[in-house]
């Protein structure tokens, strides 16, 4: 079906009823919630992966970051352009459709570069959720309300986590008594592939909730010409005119995404190796834990932001979360090395009460510092950067330190404790640098009167 186009609000319209404005929210947070489910359940399958496929930490690591991160970030600039131009809910449901298909193709690979590629159409169906999620919601909500619903939001990323280390764990127990599964179609497949089908065909009707909401059209922000002729250039200029901004935003919070993805990617080994933990046990133990705090910390840091944004302090998402990156730091380094399971699972709780809400915190900064006929394009750029250099690299930082610094499978915990006390303080003073140039953009982008 054709993509509808979707007219720009004409200047400052009522924004959509509470009610309706948080339905959105919730499907979108529900969609959020199956990305990561579908994107992170592979970190509970790296020993049967590796048995099967006779590949090394590295190798595995391309699977959970490159080939994911790479084609989201390359797919994501065109998809933002889609954001900005057509219906935000059709590119949404679009990628749903791409990446629950891609999850189930998972589960057909029986080769190394067939998970791959499987892998890749993950990556390139996740791309057109977020960029269409931000740019609804910011039509949607208020600025002093903003940071709170993509914080809300964001919990999808959360629960998702949560979910992989749950469901995934107890449906690698489920199966493991059964070496190979015989399914209709795609015949005898391994017990670690049955979990990508389980898991990825659900999604298929569940992107169908998109429209059961309204798009909220688009709104214009004081001084944006209602047409651009030049939109390429008139990206460009505003990302050249703002660049400080863009750069410490961009680098703060990506380095940091490095180190979030690496430990949630890397945990469930790191507990497996160094304690003997079974699946069923670290994903309770996980899922419990990081999705518990997560909640907490993104409940917290929206209301903090949004009680500092309502008082006019525009800067306030690059100052809260780089003092909070700045803390999780030796938290997380203590956790570790410390080399008991459950002081690691209280370090592993705290920094997703620090750190967790980080996708929500970064998006909501943005939108406010972005004119909105741009909002799709400078998020998808953000996203390019975010996903390429963080989700993409973290995971492959963290086993290459294995392989090739400490040369020990045994040696996880370190490197996961070294790239912690690297990029966390990095983050921490590339976003004060851009304190200054925040507030400029934001003031720069007030709603038109």
């Amino acid at each position: 079906m054709k993509l509808e186009s979707i007219p720009p609000a004409q200047g400052l319209q009522n924004y959509p009823r509470p009610a309706l404005a948080w339905y959105m929210t919730g499907v979108l947070f529900l969609l959020y919630w199956l990305s990561l489910l579908d994107r992170l359940v592979i970190s509970l399958l790296v020993a049967p992966i590796r048995r099967d496929l006779g590949i090394s930490d590295f190798e595995l690591s391309l699977l959970q970051g490159f080939a994911f991160g790479a084609f989201y970030a390359v797919c994501g600039l065109p998809l933002g352009w889609l954001v900005d131009r057509f219906s935000r809910r059709w590119v949404i449901f679009g990628g749903v459709t791409v990446w629950t298909l891609a999850t189930v193709f998972c589960g057909a690979a029986h080769s190394y570069w067939q998970l791959f590629l499987a892998r890749i159409g993950v990556g390139a169906g996740e791309a057109a959720l977020s960029p269409a999620a931000y740019s609804l919601m910011a039509d949607s909500f208020p600025a002093h309300r903003l940071t709170t619903a993509l914080a809300v939001y964001s919990l999808g990323s959360l629960f998702g986590t949560g979910m992989a280390y749950l469901m995934g764990g107890l449906i690698v127990e489920l199966v493991a008594a059964h070496d190979v599964v015989l399914l209709p179609i795609l015949g005898e497949i391994r017990s670690w592939q049955m979990v990508f089908v389980v898991i990825g065909l659900p999604g298929i009707l569940l992107g169908l909730l998109v429209f059961t909401f309204k798009d909220p059209g688009r709104r214009r922000t004081a001084g944006t010409p209602r047409q651009s002729r030049d939109v390429v250039g008139e990206v460009l200029g505003y990302l050249r005119r703002h660049r400080t901004f863009f750069l410490c935003h961009h680098g703060g919070f990506t380095l940091c995404v490095m180190a979030v993805t690496g430990l949630a990617l890397w945990a469930p080994t790191y507990l497996a190796r160094t304690f003997a933990w079974s699946p069923g046990q670290i994903g309770t133990w996980l899922g419990v834990v990081g999705t518990l705090g997560g909640v907490i910390g993104a409940v917290l840091c929206g209301q903090l932001i949004d009680a500092q944004v309502a008082k006019g302090k525009r800067d306030a998402h690059l100052r809260l979360f780089s003092i909070t990156s700045l803390i999780a730091c030796p938290v997380v380094v203590a956790g570790m090395l410390w080399g008991d399971p459950y002081v690691f699972l209280a370090a592993f709780f705290i920094a997703q009460v620090l750190v967790s809400p980080i996708m929500g915190i970064s998006a909501a900064a943005l939108q406010l510092a972005a004119p909105a006929h741009l909002r799709g394009r400078l998020s998808s750029i953000y996203l390019f950067v975010m996903i390429l250099l963080g989700i993409g690299a973290g995971p492959s930082v963290v086993a290459a330190f294995t392989d090739f610094l400490f040369a020990d499978d045994a040696k996880l915990g370190n490197s996961l404790a070294l790239l912690f006390a690297i990029a966390c303080p990095l983050a921490a003073l590339v976003l004060q640098l851009g304190r200054a140039a925040m507030s400029r953009a934001v003031e720069e982008n007030q709603p038109a009167a």
